[in-house]
Formats: C-alpha cells, sequence, structure tokens
C-alpha cells in the first residue's frame, strides 16, 4: 500500500494524517498503560520482600557470633592442611624430577665413557700395528695419541660443565616456583586475618549499640552507616520530662596499636556532630595510659570499662 493511501483527511482541519502514525500511538499508549500497571505490581511484591529480607536480617544477626568463631577456626584449620599438603607434594616432585635428571646424566656419561675406552683401544691397536711397520712413525703416532686423549678429555669435562648447567637451572626453576607458591599462601593467609580483624571490629560496635538501647530505653541510640562519615553511633540522651538533653558520640576501635591520629579525627567528628561528648572505645590503650581516662578533651576507655563510664557521664549530662 502506497503512503497516499495510508493517509485520510482531517474533517475539522483538512491536514492529511497517516494512519500508522495514529494506530502507532494508540497501541504505544496502550503499552504503556500495561507496562505501568505491571510496574506497580512488581513495586509492591519488592516492598513485600523488603520486610522479609528485613526479619532474615535479624535472624542472620543472632548467629553471626558463632558464624564468626566457626569461620575463623575452620580458615586456620584449612590454611595450616593447605600449607603442609602443599609442602609436600612440591618436596617429593622435586626429589622425583632430580632423581631422574641425575640417573639420566649418569646414563648418558657411563655412554660416553664405553665409547672412550672403545677408541682408545682401537687407537692403541692401530700404534701398536703401526709400530711393527715402521719404527719411524712410532713417535708420530705417539703425538697423535696423546693430543686424541687430550681432545677426549676435554669433551667429556665439556658434556659435565653443560649438563652440570642445566641441572642448576632446572632446580632454579623448582625454587622460583616454590617461593610464588609461598607467596601465594601467605597472601591468602593476610587476607584471612584482615576479614577476621574487621569482624571482630563490628561485633564490637554491635554489642556498645545493644547494651546502650537496652540499658537507657528512653535514650535514642543511632547507629552511622558503614561508609558514612563519622564515628560508630550517637547516644542522645532524653528523660521522661525531657528530650534531647545532650548527645554522647562513640567509637570503637579494635586493632592490635593504638594511632594518636584517631582523637584529631574524632574530635573533628564530635564538632561536625555537636556531641557534647566523645567516648573512644578501644581493645589497645595509648602507651602511657593503663585505665580510662581523658585525652585532648576525648574519653578512652576499654570496653570492659565502658559500661560504667557511660552511666557516668550520661548522669552528668
Amino acid at each position: 500500500m502506497s503512503d497516499a493511501e495510508n493517509r485520510i483527511e482531517c474533517p475539522n482541519c483538512g491536514e492529511q494524517i497517516n494512519v500508522n502514525d495514529l494506530l502507532y500511538h494508540q497501541l504505544e499508549s496502550e503499552i504503556k498503560k500495561d507496562y505501568n500497571a505491571k510496574l506497580a505490581e512488581q513495586e509492591k511484591a519488592f516492598d513485600a520482600r523488603q520486610a522479609e529480607l528485613g526479619a532474615a536480617q535479624q535472624a542472620l544477626q543472632q548467629s553471626r557470633d558463632e558464624l564468626d568463631a566457626e569461620i575463623q577456626k575452620r580458615v586456620k584449620n584449612d590454611l595450616a592442611a593447605a600449607k603442609e599438603s602443599l609442602n609436600k607434594q612440591l618436596k617429593t616432585q622435586l626429589e622425583s624430577e632430580q632423581q631422574e635428571r641425575f640417573a639420566s646424566l649418569e646414563k648418558e656419561l657411563n655412554e660416553k665413557t664405553e665409547q672412550v675406552k672403545a677408541l682408545n683401544k682401537a687407537k692403541a691397536d692401530i700404534a701398536r700395528l703401526e709400530r711393527e711397520k715402521s719404527s719411524i712413525k712410532e713417535s708420530v703416532e705417539l703425538e697423535l695419541q696423546v693430543k686424541l686423549n687430550k681432545q677426549i678429555n676435554d669433551e667429556r669435562e665439556k658434556i659435565r660443565n653443560q649438563e652440570s648447567e642445566r641441572a642448576q637451572l632446572k632446580i632454579s626453576e623448582h625454587e622460583q616456583v616454590i617461593g610464588q607458591l609461598k607467596n601465594q599462601l601467605a597472601e591468602a593467609h593476610r587476607k584471612a586475618e584482615q576479614g577476621s580483624t574487621q569482624l571482630q571490629g563490628e561485633a564490637q560496635e554491635l554489642e556498645i549499640e545493644s547494651w546502650l538501647s537496652s540499658q537507657f530505653p528512653l535514650d535514642t541510640i543511632e547507629e552511622i552507616k558503614k561508609g558514612a562519615q563519622g564515628a560508630d553511633c550517637v547516644q542522645i540522651v532524653n528523660t521522661q520530662t525531657r528530650q534531647r538533653c545532650g548527645m554522647i558520640y562513640y567509637e570503637s576501635k579494635r586493632t592490635k596499636r593504638f594511632q594518636p591520629a584517631w582523637i584529631e579525627k574524632f574530635k573533628t567528628d564530635i564538632r561536625e556532630r555537636n556531641a557534647d561528648i566523645g567516648v573512644l572505645v578501644t581493645e589497645a590503650m595509648p602507651d602511657d595510659m593503663d585505665r580510662v581516662g581523658q585525652r585532648d578533651g576525648v574519653w578512652i576507655c576499654s570496653f570492659a570499662e565502658f559500661k560504667g563510664l557511660c552511666v557516668v557521664l550520661r548522669e552528668s549530662i
């Protein structure tokens, strides 16, 4: 059908209208309407799924500590078993290859020796026959024999040096492979320890939030989400007669060594949050502090001292 046959004239304005375009727009409108309806149903299903995931997350949180201990134990056992098995396998493979190589070299050397013996015997027989023919040739034959023996010895020494160099290169290659595997094993062990340290830090943060929520039901305990700027959680102090009496800012650290730079960063976070008090709960205390105390306006304590300190600080607010 031609383009002219696809057009009709508008009875109102007289403009030529393409029937195919009109049908396309009507079909497009119906498809969009159907798509929006399906999208609304999917969003409703997504909201329901979000509620189910929230319940599952609460159940997962309860078993997290047990899983953490089990994971650490399994990772340690698996790494130890893998390391022992790898060392045994490499040692066996290297010893087998070296034995095969040395056996091949010894066999080849014996063959060369037999060839040299046969050649020496043939040359000696020739020299004996030549001496019988003429005494004049005796000195010449003797000189040739000496030269030939020297060449044979030189060739034998050259072969030994070449085979020794090949064997040394093979050993160096195996040592390089062993070194690479050891580095890979150390890297896997480091990653496993790093993951374990992160889980331990998160466990202490969750324990702080849980204890504050249960101990002070009137207060508002706000968690600082992972990746957001700032510390770990905020305690907004409330009473039965007054809201937002003050704010205590908590940050949890669970590393093997205390970093003095933590204090300045934490003080900046406290100012930006407009908190009244800052508490740094750390497993590793500063070198010159063996118990709870203040450093540059920031309270520093261990997890064991945290519960008593936060009660006192809340009462002071």
